[in-house]
């Protein structure tokens, strides 16, 4: 749907509209790594990710409303990139002297938030906590293996319809009927990399057309090299294949196109670009990266069937501000809500699925029943610095929705299929969707994808959101609908202009307790939604 972004060139970083700073406190020079390290590599060397304080000023969603797609998205990367020129400038000095010695490699600057990844001696730690305007030196956090929540599902891979029972449970056969598959739409696919030969995924992958294969150069000048189908971001190569066989299953749940015989993708026709972050070990950076590398070249979805406990210390602020720096651009993305069921109580839900503005999903049945692992809300952010919100109790509600990850029927690396159990599972279904809804209505963003997904959601468990099932369970096509006849949401009234009327019959409503009044979502009517929806009506959507 939109052309890649080239010539973005080194890294910078912000924070979303309205987000405070990261703190007044300087960094303290001299200290330890912030978290507890990996083991230094065969050549001494461990991984971390430098922390600048410098951030630009916060978007105004108006603005960026009013120049949308392209446009839109190029202005926030612009104001990211000017951030990174004139603060990260000291630190990428002092890691090329530090590769010289030997002290430093694996240096990849970030303009998604503003810090500068890399692996580096111990004895650098110290050094580059000095560098003037570094707000602290963060373990890489490596993903660990139980994060994926995936089991092998029952049933015969060579049993059962011809279209998966997840996708005729969330009605997607009747979005398809009606012309919508997520044709032209990007949706990258952050996970293990991806069997490019699959029959029913081959005619589906993100191509750039910019970068002549195999020839070893940079032709679009992006900054990777033979980059066809997409990038590794654990290797910091082109080497996209899938020696684990999770990425192949979700890429083939967002847009299989059942040419071997089964119908396992939602959005058939969408292009899926490879992002690939993990076969053995990948930090939290890696993801980072990936999800820059989509907002560079041309992704109109990120799916992130991942997430990190918070009992493995992820940089919960960061990943904040990743997030909402991705939303800022227009870009929708989904996160998986975790699979611990509430076993970890508050800390539930995984990272960066506990993001307030993330598309959360959990998984259920085909019949809409909810899995027992499926991770529950709420969450909070009331100690995580500098945010101080969400405070708990009640906390902020997740996930968003529920879909089907329960013996999910998708690709077996590269040939025939397998069933998959796991709220990774359930999260492509959302992106599927999410691809057919911009199809019908690219003007989008992630913001308003969200409240449609939860307005149409079936309503499952308790009446009303809960922190079980979100708003409900997935409708496809009732998303999609919606999506094709969606008015702006500042237009409460829906007589087609946002003006007073609207702030009436919003407060209206607010004051008959109707739950359409409950616009941030939390299952509850309160001052929180008056705000809420005073933002909307400011931003003109």
């Amino acid at each position: 749907m939109r052309q890649g972004l080239q010539g973005v060139l080194l890294a910078g970083a912000m924070i979303a509209p309205g987000a405070p700073a990261w703190g007044t406190r300087a960094p303290e020079l001299g200290t330890a790594l912030t978290g507890e390290a990996q083991a230094p590599r065969h050549d001494g060397l461990v991984p971390v990710i430098i922390l600048l304080r410098d951030q630009p000023q916060p978007f105004d969603l108006r603005e960026l409303r009013q120049l949308g797609g392209d446009a839109r998205r190029l202005e926030v990367n612009r104001r990211l990139v000017l951030v990174a020129e004139r603060s990260q400038r000291g630190v990428l000095e002092a890691l090329h002297l530090g590769a010289a010695r030997g002290e430093a490699s694996d240096i990849r600057p970030l303009w998604l938030v503003n810090a500068v990844a890399a692996h580096v001696s111990p004895a650098m730690i110290d050094a580059l906590a000095g560098v003037d305007g570094v707000e602290r030196v963060l373990a890489d956090r490596a993903v660990e293996s139980t994060g994926w929540g995936v089991s092998p599902g029952g049933g015969s891979a060579g049993a059962g319809r011809a279209i998966a029972c997840g996708l005729q449970s969330i009605h997607a056969p009747d979005a398809w009927d009606a012309g919508y598959t997520g044709d032209g739409v990007v949706v990258g696919v952050i996970d293990t990399g991806l069997c490019l030969t699959h029959p029913d995924i081959a005619g589906q992958l993100w191509t750039n057309a910019g970068e002549i294969p195999s020839n070893g150069i940079d032709d679009d000048g992006n900054g990777f090299t033979d980059d066809i189908h997409g990038w590794n971001f654990e290797s910091d190569s082109a080497n996209l294949a899938d020696s684990q066989g999770h990425g192949s299953h979700v890429a083939g749940v967002v847009a299989g196109d059942g040419t071997q015989g089964m119908r396992c993708g939602a959005a058939p026709d969408a292009s899926v670009m490879t992002l690939k972050f993990w076969n053995n070990l990948g930090g939290e950076s890696s993801v980072w990266l990936a999800m820059q590398y989509g907002l560079e070249n041309g992704a109109d979805v990120l799916n992130g069937s991942l997430g990190w406990r918070h009992a493995w210390g992820p940089h919960r602020a960061v990943w904040r501000a990743v997030c909402e720096n991705a939303f800022a651009a227009g870009v929708v993305v989904v996160f998986s809500a975790g699979s611990e069921g509430s076993a970890d109580g508050i800390d539930s839900v995984h990272t960066p699925g506990d993001v307030p503005d993330m598309i959360t999903v959990g998984a259920t049945d085909c019949e809409m029943n909810i899995a027992s692992f499926s991770s529950r809300g709420p969450v909070s952010w009331q100690d995580v610095d500098p945010y101080h919100d969400w405070p708990h109790p009640p906390g902020k509600l997740k996930p968003t929705l529920a879909a089907p990850g329960i013996n999910t029927l998708s690709h077996s690396l590269c040939d025939g299929y397998v069933y998959y159990s796991g709220v990774a599972m359930a999260v492509p279904h959302v992106a599927g969707t999410a691809a057919m809804m911009l199809q019908a209505n690219p003007a989008l963003d992630h913001y308003q994808i969200k409240q449609i997904l939860k307005a149409t959601a079936i309503d499952r468990g308790a009446t009303g959101p809960d922190n079980v099932y979100g708003a409900g369970f997935l409708d496809a096509w009732g998303a999609v609908r919606a999506a094709r006849d969606a008015a702006c949401p500042a237009d409460f009234n829906r007589d087609g202009a946002v003006n007073t009327l609207d702030v009436l019959a919003f407060l209206n409503a607010w004051s008959a307790g109707d739950i359409r009044a409950d616009v941030n979502g939390d299952g509850r009517v309160d001052t929180l939604d008056v705000l809420a929806f005073l933002n909307l009506w400011n931003a003109g959507c």
